[in-house]
């Protein structure tokens, strides 16, 4: 090979190699622009949903502000599903009183602890009513199943000795995992003043009321919701004026406090958002998977 085809075999060389790297080059960039606006569009689906879901609590607010019936609950209009599609925005609202709740804060009340007790047994787990009592009380005195200082110093920190402002604070509590958390949590809450609302209780929880509550009363209780009056209670099988009495001071068929779940979807992100609120006003809230 002469030296004019050597040049000319070393230029077609070099042309093919610039080629391969202007071709590899407006690849990749074809790909960093196809990368970025899949992602840009993504986070666009994510901001609209979730602004979306947060907006949505206030249309819940609109309906517990409107709702004058008289009772809170079962049979409510706010209680049924609400759903939404606006502009190829899917939004689904559930709200949910939380009065038919045990209030955890409220174990420093004897009348109230007795209630916890018989609930936590329910429940399978005895000892933890101890432990949340002492976890909120002011005292230095550890219940039979509970603790104090000594042993929560052992773990780096101290019980609060004040009421729970959210439920999350259970986590700290002796004996209470994320197993643990999740067997109670549809049963506890920190809102309210204790008084149980016969109209959303889960069964446990009216069984918890007295001792004298039996299968019968309980279920009967459930199927007369939505109940409007309490003297109706009067009138059910299993409840005699006894523990009618008893139970009246620890009832309730109303509520201000409630649990709003949205879910919001857009293009290809969905988002949910749990408040805790009055009709009024949010109290917390948190964006859950």
């Amino acid at each position: 090979m002469n030296s004019s085809q050597k040049r000319r075999g070393i230029v077609l060389f070099l042309v093919l190699t610039m080629v391969a790297a202007v071709a590899a080059f407006l690849f990749s960039v074809f790909y960093l622009s196809n990368s970025t606006y899949r992602q840009t569009e993504g986070l666009k689906d994510y901001v609209t949903s979730y602004h979306a879901a947060v907006s949505a609590v206030k249309i819940a607010l609109k309906y517990l502000k409107e709702d004058n019936n008289g009772f809170d609950g079962e049979g409510d209009d706010w209680s049924k599903p609400i759903a939404y599609n606006y502009r190829g925005i899917f939004i689904s609202i559930r709200i949910a009183d939380e009065c038919g709740k045990f209030n955890v804060n409220k174990l420093t009340d004897p009348r109230y602890y007795r209630i916890g007790k018989r609930l936590f047994n329910e429940l399978g787990k005895p000892e933890i009513a101890d432990a949340i009592k002492d976890w909120i009380d002011k005292d230095s005195v550890s219940s039979t199943f509970g603790a104090e200082g000594n042993y929560y110093e052992s773990l780096g920190y101290r019980p609060s000795n004040r009421p729970m402002k959210s439920l999350g604070e259970l986590f700290y509590v002796k004996g209470v995992d994320r197993k643990t958390f999740r067997e109670l949590s549809p049963y506890l809450t920190v809102y309210g003043n204790g008084k149980i609302n016969v109209n959303s209780a889960p069964k446990k929880v009216l069984l918890a009321l007295s001792d004298q509550m039996g299968e019968e009363a309980a279920d009967s209780i459930i199927e007369a919701r939505p109940i409007k009056k309490l003297e109706t209670l009067k009138t059910l099988p299993g409840i005699d004026r006894e523990l009618y009495y008893e139970i009246l001071p620890l009832i309730t068929n109303k509520c201000n406090f409630f649990r709003v779940e949205v879910t919001a979807s857009y293009g290809n992100s969905t988002v949910t958002v749990v408040a805790y609120t009055t009709r009024s006003r949010i109290l917390e809230w948190k964006v859950v998977e």
